[in-house]
Order: structure tokens, then C-alpha cells, then sequence
């Protein structure tokens, strides 16, 4: 890296001398400013700058217009506002960010009162689907972690709603990973609508001068003895379970490797064909139908009928197989310690009569390796990964003087072991802390959000000399950048590998170090990792290979039209008249989804097999009007129909109404026998009064006279 000349962006709505000026990113946002743009960047190149950058050019562009930040977790969204109040020079009050939390009426007033919003996408989509305000007069959208725009995503929606509603609008979607291949990035450049592809890399002579060199150091290590011994007995296991499916022809023998992907393969194909054939998923054409299916020739369904095989059966296989090659892993990746845990898991599932389980519990294998692991010195099974990380914790502080490393790992029991095991070793010269996601399981609490930003605070501000992640810090979360990283074991995707190595190499030349157990599962999954991200490189550095938009017609956003949507809402006052208004609109978009669906039907493949068939809807002569008008006729009544709160009765209410029907002749009884009757439950003076009336109040009971009527029961 060259030494930086200090030069900055200035312009009317930055911050005088607080972005600093760097080429790439200036050539970048010049190609956004009119287009639909995808930009790829890798962690630590600045893509909030990026951002920033263009925001500055929509606020110059139009004065009343709105911005968007969509970002997929709430610290991302606090992070992007946290960037647009120290870079943007602009009204404090005029930046806003949305999370579920805050009320809709809240999210009305702020959104007509704020020039830039942040927030979580889901947020968005459910009050543009309500009609709290729209995207009229939005003159950009920025989709921060872009490659999650697929399937049902939220931003799938929003980038379409855009599109359709603003005469003027500009998408940029960020991302240090798209994907794997020309597929999937195709899938995120349709989605958003992009004419525009921008990708940089570590290697470009535009971006070399501002980057520090990443060293890749792949360790290589050998299992010992001991645990090659154990993992060897564990697969014996495996291969008499493997029998049973080679037996009946659900997989093919003499496979070279075996992984859990092949057994959830057979269990995804087995129930999706049962679901199919059985009318569960209608909206499935048999070609899709196929075309998901693991095993295509012959099908897992047509194996099981041919065979006579009871289904049930070869769910449990799959399941044991799957349970003990995750056990095979955690030996000779991770450490012998979750192997023992993952075994008394096994023994608390046999216990609760789960037949997986179970035939994993009662074979000879299992109180075979038990015997083994206490037989043997708990040095000679510890994995070699541990005192590898140790002694490059060593080299860190010796030759580098670094004592701020993130270590990652996959599980969090393996973070919690890390944390222990460095400890002991370096005493009181280094603090050590693990960090893990949320979620919350029987025997494994999670971090909460203000631990978790309590804990990057402190290792940002040097109190933390060692942090051990899980996944939770990949993405997500302002992580501090350090000089070095650790992969406990390889992962197999591009994504997840380039944002864990971008955390290094930012400020100086950063080193990440993987670790790899030679002949077990953490081999392939380096290679497919590298693979698929030579694969995207490939595509994103020739992008004439992908479609991208070219008639996307402008005009300028006409600041003078009414929003009447908007402003219908805004006037409403009460609650409720705002919720059935909401309520209207969402049975709109039902039904515009299902005249849709029905155009799409009419145009495919799957259609003309129905060509020479009388319908229905034929005979009755049934148009898009008649069906929009009974689906709102339906739609109505629904909303119409009153539901009764369900009714709390007291127990002594219910002791009245038994005593009276219990003690009645022909539906009555004497008021003073009653009363007694009542003593005798306790239910005496005021009580009795209090709950008599309400038995009469609510119809149970009338009084009549000297005398108590029994009209009807409780239940």
C-alpha cells in the first residue's frame, strides 16, 4: 500500500473533512448517480461511503424527496444512522430509523417528517402493504447485504413496489458477496431491478493503493492416534446403517465419500414427493416438482413403492445416519469434548423413545466408544486445533506484538472450550471473551443485544484482547477490525469466508490463519469455499454475461401531485376507522396477488395441457371482474362478522349455576334452600350476592319471585 495523500469529499450536504477521498469510490458513485447499480465490494473497502457519497447526490437532485436505507438487522440499521449523523450535514431531526418496536402511528408521523430513514425491511413491507404512506417520492434505496434479495425476502417486494410506484427511482444494492454463480447473481440482479454492475477487488490497480495485503496461512494438521482411533470405530457404526439403504437402492454403493447432504437428500425427496403426490403443495408444476427433487433418477418415492418399503423406516435411517456422521465430524474437526456431549444428547433422545436415537444407544459401538474415551488420556484426545491456535496466539504476540485476533468457530460450546483453554495458558496476559448470537436453548443462553455491543465496545477499546466468535459476527454488527483472524475450521461458502477474512487488513497488513484436519471434512470444505468464490469472481469481473435492465424509463418525481393514499391516512385520527382502512387495502393486494397468479397460470405451460377441458368457470362464464367483486363481497363479510370475546366465568359462578341445575325441580328452586346450599360452598353475604348476579347478569340464572330459574349451562 502506498502512503495515502490526505484528501477529502466535500460537498453541500458532508461534513467538511470527515470522508476521506479515494478514486475507486468516486468512480464508482459517478456510475451509480443515474443507474440501477449493484456494487460488489469486499469487507473494508467502503461500501457506507459509497452510500453516503449518494445519498449526497439524491439530496442535491431533489430537495423534498425521501431516502431509504434498508439494512437486515437492527445493529446494521443503528450503524447506518450512527454513519449518516457523523458524515451527512443535515438536520439531525431529518434522520430516522424504524424498527418494529415503534408504533405505526409513530412510523406515519416520522416517515412524512424525515428526509433519510433506516430500517429493517420487514418494517417497510408491512406498512407499504397497509398503506401508512408509499414510495412516490423516494429517490433512493440503498439495500445494504444485497445477496439477500431471493425467495421471499422482504427487499423482493419493496424493489418491485418501488419500481412501480416512483417515476424517478434509483436502487443501490451493496454486497461483498452476490454469489456463488452467474445464477444467483442473476436472481439478485433481476430482483432489484439493476442496469448496473460494479465490482472491485483487492487485485485492482484503483483500490491497491488505499488496501493492505491479507497473507492466507492454511495450517495443516494430523489427527492423532487416538482420535483416529475413536473416529474409526464411530464410522463403523455408520457403514452397518449405510447397509440398509445400499440394500434397497436409495444410494449408490461404493460411493468415495458419504456426507449428511446425501441422507437429507433422501428425506427432503421423500417427503416432498409424498406431499405432491397427495395434493399438498397445488401451487407445484410436476416439471418444478422435479426439478427440486435431490434424486431425479430413479426417484426416492419410486424406490420406496418398488421395494415395499415402510416409510417411517427409512426416515429413522436417514435420521441416524445423519446423527452419526455430524458425531464423526465433531470428532475430527471440532474437539472430543462436543463428541461426548453430542453422545448424552443421543442418550436423553433414546430415553424419550425416539427410534433413531435409540438404535444409535443400544448398539455395541456406542458403549464400545464410551469405554474407549475413559480408557484413554484426555491429552492424547484433545484435538490438535486447540494447541495450534495457542501457539499462533504466541507468534502473534512475539513477532507481531498483535494482541487483538478474532478467533472464529462454528459451534458455540467449541467457543466457550477456546475461551477455557487460552485462559489457562496465558493467565492474566490476555482477556478472552466468546461471542455468540441471541437465541436461547435449554443449556445455552445467548448474548443479549446490549451484551453484545457491550462486549464489541470493550475489545474495540483494547479491554478485550481476544474475541471467539460464532456466525453472529460475520455480519450483522459494526465488528472492530484487527490484524489477525482465525478460522477454527474452513467453511464452505463464499460468503461467509470473505466476510470473516475481510475483519483483517484494514488498517495494517492483516494474516488469516485456517485451520485444516488433513483427511476429514474441513478439506472439501475449504476447496468448495474457494471454488465457488473464484466462480463469482469470474462472473462479476466479465458482467456482459448477465442481464441486466436497459429500458427502465424516467421521469422527474412531480413533488406537486397529491399523494392521496398518504394523505387519506394521515387525516385519520381514530384508531380503528385507520385499521379497517388498512384492512381494505390489504384485501386489494389479495386479490390483485390471485388475478395475477391467475394471468401467470394462463400463460404457461401447465395451462395448455387444460386447452380442450370445459371449466367451471367456463360454464358459469366467470371474468376477472365477477371474481373480483365476490372475492370482495367474501372478503367483506369476513371483516363484518363479530367475534364474541371469550367469556371468563368465576368458579363460584359456576357453583351457583351447578347447584341450581343439580338441586332444581323442573328448572327452579327455593331462593332460601339455595342460599344454604351456597354456604356450604363458602360462597356466602357479600360473595353470594356479588356472583349471583353475575350468573343473572350473564344469563345463566334468573331470579324469580321467592325462587331461583336454571335457564342454561356454562358449557
Amino acid at each position: 500500500m502506498q502512503r495515502e495523500v490526505k484528501r477529502f469529499f466535500n460537498s453541500a450536504f458532508l461534513k467538511k473533512n470527515q470522508v476521506h477521498y479515494r478514486d475507486y469510490q468516486n468512480n464508482i458513485v459517478n456510475r451509480c448517480i443515474n443507474k440501477n447499480s449493484l456494487v460488489v465490494l469486499p469487507t473494508g473497502l467502503g461500501k457506507t461511503i459509497i452510500g453516503i457519497l449518494l445519498i449526497t447526490n439524491c439530496l442535491k437532485k431533489y430537495s423534498k424527496a425521501k431516502i431509504i436505507i434498508l439494512a437486515p438487522t437492527r445493529p446494521l440499521v443503528w450503524q447506518h444512522k450512527a454513519s449518516c449523523v457523523k458524515f451527512l450535514n443535515i438536520d439531525l431531526e431529518e434522520i430516522t430509523s424504524f424498527t418494529g418496536r415503534i408504533p405505526p402511528e409513530r412510523r406515519i408521523f416520522l416517515f412524512k417528517n424525515s428526509r433519510i430513514i433506516i430500517s429493517t425491511p420487514q418494517v417497510i413491507k408491512n406498512d407499504l402493504m397497509r398503506g401508512r404512506y408509499d414510495l412516490t417520492t423516494v429517490s433512493l434505496i440503498i439495500f445494504d447485504e444485497a445477496h439477500k434479495t431471493k425467495g421471499n425476502y422482504a427487499y423482493n417486494f419493496i424493489s418491485r413496489e418501488y419500481i412501480d410506484t416512483c417515476t424517478d427511482p434509483l436502487i443501490l444494492g451493496l454486497t461483498a458477496s452476490p454469489g456463488k454463480d452467474n445464477e444467483h447473481i442473476q436472481q439478485i440482479c433481476d430482483n432489484l431491478y439493476i442496469e448496473n454492475i460494479l465490482f472491485k477487488n483487492y487485485h485492482d490497480k484503483d483500490v491497491k493503493d488505499y488496501i493492505y495485503d491479507i497473507e492466507i496461512i492454511t495450517n495443516l494438521l494430523d489427527l492423532s492416534t487416538e482420535l483416529i482411533e475413536v473416529s474409526t470405530i464411530w464410522y463403523n457404526l455408520f457403514e452397518i446403517y449405510l447397509r440398509f439403504f445400499v440394500k434397497n437402492k436409495l444410494i449408490a454403493p461404493n460411493k468415495r465419500y458419504y456426507s449428511k447432504l446425501d441422507f437429507l437428500g433422501i428425506s427432503r425427496d421423500l417427503t416432498l414427493s409424498l406431499r405432491f403426490e397427495n395434493g399438498y403443495d397445488l401451487g407445484l408444476s410436476e416439471e418444478e416438482y422435479l426439478d427440486c427433487l435431490y434424486y431425479k433418477s430413479p426417484r426416492i418415492i419410486d424406490v420406496v413403492k418398488e421395494n415395499q418399503l415402510e416409510i417411517p423406516s427409512v426416515f429413522s435411517y436417514c435420521s441416524s445416519c445423519i446423527s452419526v456422521l455430524h458425531a464423526k465430524d465433531l470428532i475430527e474437526t471440532q474437539d472430543i469434548s462436543l463428541f461426548k456431549s453430542f453422545l448424552d444428547k443421543i442418550k436423553y433422545k433414546a430415553s424419550k423413545d425416539i427410534l433413531s436415537a435409540k438404535r444409535i444407544a443400544n448398539s455395541k459401538h456406542f458403549n464400545h466408544i464410551n469405554s474407549v474415551i475413559e480408557n484413554k488420556a484426555q491429552s492424547g484426545l484433545s484435538h490438535p486445533k486447540i494447541k495450534k491456535i495457542i501457539s499462533i496466539i504466541k507468534e502473534e504476540i512475539e513477532e507481531f506484538n498483535n494482541k487483538k485476533i478474532i478467533i472464529f468457530t462454528q459451534y458455540r460450546e467449541m467457543a466457550e472450550l477456546l475461551k477455557k483453554n487460552i485462559r489457562v495458558e496465558f493467565k492474566d496476559q490476555l482477556e478472552i471473551e466468546k461471542f455468540i448470537g441471541q437465541a436461547t436453548k435449554i443449556d445455552d443462553c445467548g448474548f443479549p443485544q446490549h451484551l453484545q455491543l457491550e462486549i464489541l465496545q470493550k475489545f474495540r477499546e483494547g479491554q478485550i484482547n481476544i474475541l471467539i466468535a460464532t456466525s453472529v459476527a460475520e455480519e450483522g454488527l459494526d465488528i472492530p477490525n484487527v490484524d489477525a483472524i482465525i478460522f477454527y475450521e474452513p467453511v464452505p461458502s463464499e460468503i461467509r469466508l470473505i466476510q470473516r477474512r475481510g475483519r483483517t487488513g484494514r488498517n495494517a497488513p492483516g494474516r488469516c490463519y485456517i485451520l485444516i484436519t488433513e483427511e476429514t471434512v474441513d478439506v472439501p470444505f475449504y476447496n468448495v469455499a474457494k471454488r465457488k468464490e473464484n466462480s463469482m469472481n469470474s462472473v462479476l469481473s466479465k458482467p456482459e454475461q448477465l442481464k441486466v435492465i436497459d429500458c427502465l424509463e424516467r421521469k422527474r418525481i412531480d413533488f406537486s401531485l397529491p399523494n392521496l393514499q398518504f394523505s387519506e391516512l394521515t387525516v385519520v385520527t381514530n384508531y380503528r376507522e385507520r385499521k379497517e382502512i388498512e384492512q381494505q387495502l390489504l384485501a386489494s393486494r389479495t386479490i390483485e396477488d390471485i388475478l395475477t397468479k391467475l394471468d401467470t397460470f394462463c400463460n404457461s405451460e401447465e395451462y395448455k395441457r387444460f386447452k380442450n377441458l370445459t371449466l367451471f368457470s367456463d360454464l358459469v362464464k366467470m371474468d376477472k371482474e365477477k371474481l373480483k367483486r365476490g372475492v370482495l363481497k367474501i372478503k367483506g363479510k369476513t371483516n363484518n362478522v363479530s367475534r364474541k370475546p371469550k367469556q371468563y366465568i368465576n368458579r363460584n359462578v359456576k357453583a351457583l349455576i351447578n347447584l341450581a341445575k343439580t338441586y332444581g325441580d323442573y328448572g327452579k328452586i327455593d331462593f332460601i334452600k339455595f342460599q344454604k346450599l351456597a354456604e356450604e360452598e363458602d360462597i356466602t353475604e357479600k360473595r353470594f350476592r356479588i356472583h349471583f348476579n353475575q350468573a343473572c347478569y350473564l344469563g345463566y340464572l334468573k331470579k324469580d319471585a321467592d325462587c331461583v330459574k336454571f335457564i342454561k349451562d356454562y358449557d
